[in-house]
């Protein structure tokens, strides 16, 4: 009986070692949320997903994780990217709430869709970079250049939201 109750006493001490180790790297992180697309008969909603990153996040690390697309398994549930594939981000500046967003010509070049997910593309964007308390507009630049649309359907020459 003695040898059942110290096997139980060392098995709760290693139990609980292991859950005080995964919170201490639960601790370590932040929690950011991207935008991705799911496509449904009918329709494409714009999807909200939490994504895990190391301390500090930041607009960059939001925007990388935005552009990475969704994991294989968000891919198993119907999730697309909401951004171009091929994409990078040249650049993020933040100066008095304007975050303004460079991001390579493959934003334009490969976009694929129609009104609704330009629409969803720069809403991913914007949503992803508006969780920040510093960030109030958003501007989208490609190669450093204010361009008039993505693909024609959703002027983005101006300060967003």
């Amino acid at each position: 009986m003695k040898q059942v109750l110290a096997l139980l006493l060392i098995v709760s001490l290693a139990f609980s070692g292991y859950l005080f180790y995964q919170l201490r790297i639960i601790e370590q992180k932040d929690h950011l949320v991207v935008y991705f697309v799911r496509s449904t008969p009918t329709n494409f909603l714009l999807v909200p997903v939490v994504r895990s990153c190391p301390r500090p996040a930041t607009p960059e690390k939001a925007l990388e994780l935005l552009l990475e697309g969704p994991t294989p398994e968000e891919k198993d549930q119907d999730l697309w990217p909401s951004v171009s594939v091929g994409t990078k981000l040249l650049g993020l500046k933040i100066s008095d709430g304007l975050a303004s967003a460079n991001f390579s010509k493959e934003l334009q070049t490969n976009f694929v869709g129609g009104s609704q997910l330009e629409g969803h593309l720069v809403d991913a964007i914007v949503s992803t970079l508006i969780q920040f308390p510093e960030i109030e507009k958003i501007e989208i630049l490609i190669e450093g250049e204010r361009v008039e649309s993505i693909a024609g359907h959703v002027l983005i020459e101006y300060h967003l939201p």
